[in-house]
């Protein structure tokens, strides 16, 4: 596992993506949180993501209730099964799994 200091100077995410945006790992593969608050659902590497409105940032505010509204994201397989999956910032992303695969686009 890499240090903080291995973290904080692992250079930026990759594609220009903001070191703080949110983005729904599955596996080794990402999707930036913000394609998917388009997109409302998408399916692709043999997962189904779909993203709903409703889920407030804890990081934003000092009440929960008014921070910005980052929604909710469920993953699923291709038999309808809900799938482990994270949302975290994607520079965390960067870091632990530095050889993943970024999905930017459908």
């Amino acid at each position: 596992m890499p240090s903080w200091v291995e973290i904080l100077s692992g250079g930026p995410p990759k594609d220009d993506i903001p070191a703080l945006a949110r983005v729904v790992r599955v596996g080794d593969r990402e999707w930036p949180l913000t394609r998917l608050a388009e997109e409302g659902v998408t399916t692709e590497a043999g997962v189904t993501l779909s993203w709903t409105a409703g889920q407030a940032s804890a990081l934003d505010s000092q009440r929960i209730a008014d921070g910005k509204d980052v929604g909710n994201v469920r993953v699923k397989n291709a038999d309808g099964n809900d799938l482990p999956h994270d949302v975290i910032f994607s520079f965390a992303y960067h870091a632990f799994w530095p050889d993943g695969e970024w999905i930017l686009s459908s």
